[in-house]
């Protein structure tokens, strides 16, 4: 096996793809950081270091999708897994040794964006506001998050001959992921009560005031009951949901949510490409 990581870990550096990945995180992170702040909108305070640190990271979902399944979508193109197994190798040590290829190529990018804020976010922005507990909390859970994520596009990747439908079936899934994470922070984060002073007078009308406090508005936008509950599931179990409000904490549900669902696709994955017929 370990054959098989050095010679997917030099492959890796020889190929285009992971250095584009990270010229586009350069540019949407660390440029944008520079162009912000030596030009600067009129009237506009300098934005913090973590925005463009998540924004990165919403990022890298849809190019971890696209690397790996391009990546792994060549392995099956130019038959290098059927000439793996017909010279002996087990299915299961090509499996892992995909995974852990991709995942360095994965840690390389989710390096490259922490270090990238770090550095130009110290240098223009004047460095994170978040104090070091958030900032932990930020990385145990987006390093899970993406653990997560090179487990989905790797089942996708191995278990999807055709290099072009894998590549659209992990975009498709990196956006849905991208997609459900802001939705759900958003829809969750919206208050159940908001001051009737907040509330222009011609509107005020629209709203019905919570009983025995006139003071207070029932929030149209808040959402409960079942529906609710299926949002704080959906927000539970997608990665981007979990990045984008990591600096609330952690428990021991958001460690243990991403690393059962990272054991079980990776076990499923196997089990698949354990099955499947390489032609």
């Amino acid at each position: 096996m370990n054959k098989l990581i050095r010679a997917g870990l030099k492959r890796v550096f020889r190929i285009k793809t992971i250095y584009l990945c990270l010229a586009v995180l350069f540019l949407i992170d660390g440029f944008d950081i520079m162009k912000e702040s030596l030009f600067p909108e009129p009237g506009r305070s300098l934005p913090d270091p973590e925005g463009y640190l998540m924004s990165a990271f919403l990022t890298m979902i849809l190019l971890t999708a696209v690397f790996i399944t391009s990546f792994l979508g060549s392995e099956y193109q130019y038959g290098t897994l059927r000439n793996k197994i017909a010279v002996g190798h087990e299915r299961w040590k090509l499996y892992v040794g995909s995974f852990v290829v991709c995942y360095s190529a994965v840690l390389i990018m989710y390096v490259f964006v922490w270090g990238m804020t770090a550095v130009f976010g110290t240098l223009f922005l004047g460095g994170f506001k978040s104090d070091i507990k958030e900032l932990a909390a930020t990385g145990l859970v987006s390093f899970l998050a993406f653990t997560l994520l090179t487990a989905l596009f790797v089942l996708v990747g191995l278990c999807i001959q055709s290099k072009s439908a894998g590549s659209v079936a992990a975009v498709i899934l990196a956006f849905l992921c991208m997609i459900a994470g802001v939705m759900t922070v958003q829809i969750l984060s919206a208050p159940q009560f908001i001051p009737a002073d907040s509330i222009p007078a011609q509107f005020i009308s629209e709203y019905k005031p919570v009983p025995g406090d006139p003071t207070l508005l029932i929030n149209p936008d808040y959402v409960e009951g079942n529906r609710r509950k299926m949002f704080e599931m959906v927000h539970k179990l997608c990665p981007a949901s979990q990045m984008l409000t990591a600096e609330e904490g952690i428990d021991a549900e958001r460690v243990l949510i991403p690393i059962t669902e990272t054991v079980v696709l990776f076990a499923a994955g196997m089990l698949v490409f354990q099955k499947r017929d390489l032609k």
